[in-house]
């Protein structure tokens, strides 16, 4: 099963791709040079897994971190044919985990937090777990997708504490 940090972050904003002419599975991320960071700590993690990887500009002023690895393609088109399966499969401790990847990857922080996604399935999971944290959600529409929101600020602290997202860590700490 591949790792609740990375399913999170790659479910996101990952893509994997199947090369048949030259048989390769490569798995890749693009994040926009303001989150050079994000890309930092996922390299961080895939070397320690040993995986070898390139880092390059794409257009749109964003950074691409790529590998190819079948393990890790199969790893991620199971993750994204049944994200709330994987989801709640997870123990809880893996579940902040993948918190924590997803909201990198489509997280906002503005006076709220906020994570976009088409999936509103999975944005309901996620809101129930962070309900057993003390942590008061809500899912709205906007345009094709949806946005679980939380504005209270005690919750966001709450969420802060336990959901450990490099995002997250760039943003003083509000009393």
């Amino acid at each position: 099963m591949m790792k609740a940090y990375e399913a999170g972050l790659y479910f996101g904003d990952g893509v994997a791709h199947r090369n048949k002419k030259n048989r390769s599975y490569g798995v890749w991320i693009d994040q926009h040079i303001k989150n050079t960071d994000i890309l930092e700590n996922l390299k961080n993690r895939l070397a320690k897994k040993e995986v070898n990887f390139c880092c390059y500009k794409v257009p749109d002023n964003k950074i691409r971190v790529l590998f190819y690895s079948k393990e890790e393609f199969l790893k991620l088109k199971n993750v994204k044919e049944n994200p709330v399966q994987f989801f709640n499969e997870l123990s809880d401790r893996e579940k902040k985990e993948f918190i924590s990847g997803f909201f990198d990857a489509e997280g906002t922080i503005t006076d709220r937090l906020v994570i976009y996604n088409q999936n509103k399935i999975l944005l309901e999971e996620i809101s129930k777990f962070l309900g057993t944290l003390g942590i008061v959600s809500y899912i709205y529409k906007f345009n094709r997708v949806f946005g679980l929101q939380i504005y209270r600020r005690n919750h966001v602290q709450i969420f802060r504490k336990n959901i450990k997202s490099v995002k997250l860590s760039r943003v003083i700490q509000v009393r």
